[in-house]
């Protein structure tokens, strides 16, 4: 099955998915780790693909081995393929519970000999680019959502606050609530951080000066708005996300945009003569010359 990263609750879908295809319960499916001696070529964890490349591969992966145990069980009940069904642990037959368990049909497969394991490799279809023309179709579907920004800007100091974010964002059909807003929370306020303090320095000489976390200012518990709200969009899902749960990685990241035109605008309503700049990050050095800008600057 394709390889699994830590840090964005993957393991757990994965979990997920390798439970539902055998339809058993989670606590007997195990997750092992990284490795290239399993999987010699897997994709990077980025660009919000961890889920939908593992997932589709582990989905590959189930199914055919789902495929073989269906036609043990088939045989033992003597019955036909298409009327077994593997839910609660159990073979049911046509809608009905039988009395072969999840872990006799296992057994019944490893005495006959019949492979338990499966290596199986997915690669996204149908996206393709051509950059000379800048043409094509990159992604294999797209997510979409709107956040409503409030921040607290001290005309006085030029510091400021988030105070609360409200958020509409398209989950599809999210197989983890919990991990999905978890990705959401963090994603905004990295794209906070991003849009208000993140900010590259360089000396006359072309040195990168802000090149240590010391000079380098990243989002903290500080950083995050006092108050955030987030209501799932209600769609169909797309068939290229794994089980229609859509890619939540770095989506919300462009939530935090809305947090530099809040100040823009916060700052234009105490100075008219303010011209927007249109340079990120906001920092409150640049809001507060903004606060104080005149008609001549």
């Amino acid at each position: 099955t394709g390889a699994v990263e830590m840090g964005q609750g993957v393991n757990t879908k994965m979990l997920q998915i390798a439970a539902i295809i055998f339809g058993i319960h989670s606590d007997l499916v195990k997750i092992e780790s990284t490795n290239t001696t399993r999987v010699a070529n897997t994709s990077p964890s980025a660009a919000s693909a961890t889920a939908d490349l593992n997932g589709k591969a582990l989905l590959m992966a189930c199914n055919s081995i789902k495929d073989r145990l269906k036609t043990i069980a088939a045989n033992h009940l003597s019955v036909l393929e298409k009327e077994i069904e593997l839910k609660d642990q159990y073979v049911f037959v046509n809608g009905n519970k039988s009395d072969l368990k999840w872990e006799n049909l296992v057994l019944n497969a490893f005495v006959q000999r019949v492979s338990l394991s499966e290596n199986a490799h997915y690669a996204t279809p149908e996206i393709h680019f051509d950059k000379t023309k800048e043409k094509g179709h990159p992604f294999s579907y797209h997510v979409y959502g709107t956040a409503i920004t409030t921040v607290k800007l001290d005309c006085l100091r030029g510091i400021y606050d988030v105070e609360d974010v409200s958020i509409v964002h398209d989950f599809g059909k999210s197989m983890n609530t919990a991990i999905d807003l978890g990705q959401i929370e963090g994603g905004l306020v990295q794209g906070i951080g991003w849009m208000t303090m993140e900010e590259i320095a360089y000396g006359t000489n072309g040195k990168l000066l802000s090149n240590t976390l010391s000079t380098y200012k990243v989002p903290d518990i500080f950083s995050v708005p006092k108050t955030i709200h987030t209501k799932s969009l209600d769609t169909s899902g797309h068939d290229l996300a794994i089980l229609k749960s859509k890619a939540v990685g770095e989506p919300p990241l462009m939530y935090g945009i809305g947090t530099y035109f809040a100040l823009e605008n916060a700052i234009k309503s105490f100075n008219p003569n303010y011209k927007k700049q249109f340079n990120s990050p906001m920092t409150p050095e640049k809001a507060l010359m903004g606060l104080y800008q005149n008609e001549t600057n």
